[in-house]
């Protein structure tokens, strides 16, 4: 009896687990709501969820997927097999943890479900016909337990399901028995690559595994298109292939390369590497499959993201180019916005299949092997020292190494040629001289800027020694960006309000100075590199960049002129030797926050202030560059007042250029700062539309 209503309540429990899950995912389908903390913070939830989905099991190895419909699955050997030596990793950084203890639990589950001929089970559970695929990535596992505890038991292990995939395999090279649906699959790369690992532990048998690995990644290389896409990597013959299979393949190619000293192979992992970072920097985050044109979909595949962030990471490691670094690290914090950190214990630290969650690779699911990518990706990232990255130009001819110009990877650039780019580009020598360019590194929200805001930019370009050096663009921007969301839930009110205005139709054909601009649109913008990432360490309407962000910024800019990004703070305000330039249209001494122009109109003032400022982690309280009296007495509402300030500030930036750059001119500080004001709340609201409409 007691039994019975003991399943009953865990039954219940699991239930309600389920419902609060599912509700916490349904609000996280709105990623601008989290802040992001520590690369740190979000590792440590990411293993802590590895930890939970091994206790969801009771036998030692990983669940599947944490479902928000049937809740935990049954443990998955295959990616079992590769969390092992992630856990086994994070024990080396964090000894006071249970990683390592949870690792070698896990790899002595591995033992206990491989099958009698060396092979491991197909799909969930321990027990099923044999999978050569999920016998490949349980050698991971396997090898990295060995290294770790010498265990014999762990090298037979090896032994056998190494043994058992090389009698599996074909002559040319492929796998057709034993592997998903009975077809051919490029992705077994990853296969070869394990046998790769196998040798490197069992040296009587290394030749016999690393001839089979040659073989798998030649046979892989014919299905490799001239653009870098491949065929046959997707899991059913005909379909696209997810991100993840793609990326897959391409990681078996790369580190096979690696292991047997094989540049084709390598060259080859890294052109399709470069078709999808280009497409990182072209679109933003990858997205869940790619057609034989690199047409993307509507949906992302998250754990593709991460795998691609590693494979990046990877050819940093090799190449030391700071391109890679900065994918990888834009990968990340892709990521970070999909992984909570506050929710129930079911979902807390995992990356969820899709995003949104109804998308087509593992919809409703948090895949074990998405959390475990993504803490590698994490703890790669830890190793990176971004001043230590390079481009591989000579500055005095801007000419790569082997004296050829380098390739343009621009908007126009077709799949086939950035395949086969691999010298990474930069606009433009080091400045040096008197006459040389000051160059000015733009910060935008997303590819659209306003009007004024443009014209600002090609005064400052026609009436200063000025040029742009580099456009950094803030991914998580638009009406959903983080930005906007966060005001919207803290001024509600406000929120209503713009929106309304902006719904609005407005009146007569003209130009207007709040227009969006694309920002190809502007002069000296055409050839530069435009660099996507994301804000992190969000706090709040705070932001920092990415240190590998502010070391490209550092190297190749004087200065920058930020229009997005909301309130940064960080290592970006003194990475340029003159810092960050921004507008604030309000006079400090009386007006500090927003919104621009509001409040003086709600005060009846005659004039407004507007200035360019050098930032600090002060809100609008930096050293002034440029300050203007604005006439506002005769403006009869906000808009008008609003023309005024950002149409008669439009040559403050060149002024600002010009000032931080004459040693000889003394900027203006503000020792009495005035109030800070914020966005208007309901009954302020109602005040001013009584005044309005009076």
């Amino acid at each position: 009896m007691f039994d019975g209503i003991s399943g009953v309540s865990r039954s219940l429990s699991a239930g309600v687990a389920r419902g609060r899950s599912a509700a916490h995912a349904a609000r996280r389908q709105l990623p601008a709501l989290a802040d992001t903390g520590s690369d740190e913070e979000h590792l440590s939830a990411a293993i802590d969820w590895l930890f939970r989905s091994q206790d969801a099991t009771g036998g030692g190895g990983s669940a599947a997927t944490y479902n928000l419909v049937l809740g935990w699955e049954p443990p998955y050997p295959e990616t079992s097999g590769y969390v092992v030596p992630t856990l086994y990793a994070y024990g080396d950084d964090h000894p006071e943890s249970e990683a390592t203890d949870r690792a070698t639990a896990m790899a002595e589950w591995l033992l206990s479900v491989q099958r009698d001929d060396g092979s491991f089970p197909e799909g969930t559970g321990e027990r099923g016909e044999p999978n050569v695929f999920n016998t490949g990535q349980a050698v991971f596992g396997l090898v990295e337990a060995y290294r770790r505890t010498g265990d014999e038991a762990y090298a037979d292990a090896v032994r056998a399901a190494c043994d058992w995939a090389v009698v599996a395999q074909d002559d040319d090279g492929a796998w057709r028995r034993y592997d998903y649906e009975g077809e051919v699959h490029a992705y077994t790369t990853r296969i070869a690559w394990a046998l790769l690992e196998g040798a490197s532990v069992l040296d009587d048998r290394a030749e016999t595994y690393r001839n089979a690995a040659r073989r798998n990644l030649e046979w892989a290389l014919e299905s490799r298109r001239p653009n870098g896409w491949f065929e046959n990597a997707a899991f059913v013959a005909g379909d696209d292939p997810d991100l993840h299979t793609i990326a897959y393949t391409i990681r078996g190619l790369l580190e096979g390369g690696v292991r047997l000293d094989d540049d084709e192979l390598i060259d080859a992992a890294r052109g399709s590497a470069d078709v999808l970072l280009e497409l990182q920097r072209r679109t933003g985050a990858l997205t869940g499959r790619y057609d034989a044109d690199w047409d993307g979909t509507w949906y992302h595949c998250l754990t593709g993201n991460a795998q691609m962030g590693l494979v990046w990471l990877r050819l940093y490691e090799l190449t030391g180019e700071a391109e890679y670094a900065m994918a990888a690290r834009t990968a990340a914090e892709f990521l970070k916005r999909h992984q909570s950190l506050d929710g129930p214990d079911p979902v807390r630290g995992a990356i969820p299949g899709s995003y949104p969650h109804v998308g087509g690779y593992l919809y409703l699911r948090y895949p074990n092997w998405a959390t475990k990518f993504f803490a590698d990706l994490l703890a790669g990232l830890a190793t990176v020292s971004p001043g230590e990255a390079t481009v591989e130009t000579d500055e005095t001819n801007g000419e790569t190494e082997t004296g050829e110009a380098p390739v343009t990877t621009g908007e126009n650039a077709s799949p086939e040629a950035i395949a086969t780019a691999w010298e990474s580009a930069v606009t433009g020598a080091t400045a040096t001289g008197d006459d040389a360019p000051f160059r000015v590194c733009l910060l935008f929200d997303g590819e659209h800027t306003e009007r004024w805001v443009a014209e600002a930019i090609e005064t400052m370009l026609a009436e200063t020694n000025a040029e742009i050096s580099l456009v950094v663009i803030n991914e998580d921007a638009g009406l959903l960006g983080s930005g906007n969301v966060k005001r919207g839930v803290k001024y509600p009110a406000y929120a209503a309000y713009w929106i309304a205005s902006a719904l609005r139709p407005r009146g007569g054909g003209s130009e207007r100075y709040d227009d969006s601009v694309h920002i190809s649109e502007l002069t000296g913008v055409d050839n530069v590199e435009w660099i996507r990432t994301y804000p992190t360490n969000v706090s709040g309407l705070w932001n920092e960049v990415p240190e590998e962000v502010v070391s490209e910024i550092g190297a190749r800019s004087d200065v920058v002129f930020r229009r997005g990004f909301g309130l940064v703070r960080g290592s970006l305000l003194s990475a340029t030797e003159y810092g960050v330039l921004s507008y604030h249209h309000g006079d400090p001494r009386a007006y500090r926050g927003g919104p621009a122009g509001f409040w003086e109109y709600m005060h009846d003032e005659e004039t407004a202030g507007t200035i360019v400022q050098s930032l600090t982690d002060d809100l609008d309280a930096g050293v002034v560059r440029s300050y203007r009296d604005v006439d506002i007495a005769d403006c009869d509402t906000l808009d008008e007042i609003r023309r005024e300030l950002y149409e008669g500030s439009t040559g403050q930036l060149a002024e600002a250029v010009e000032a931080v750059q004459d040693e000889r001119q003394d900027p203006m500080i503000v020792d009495d700062l005035g109030p800070v004001y914020h966005p208007p709340d309901l009954g302020e609201l109602a005040a001013y539309a009584r005044k309005r409409y009076r």
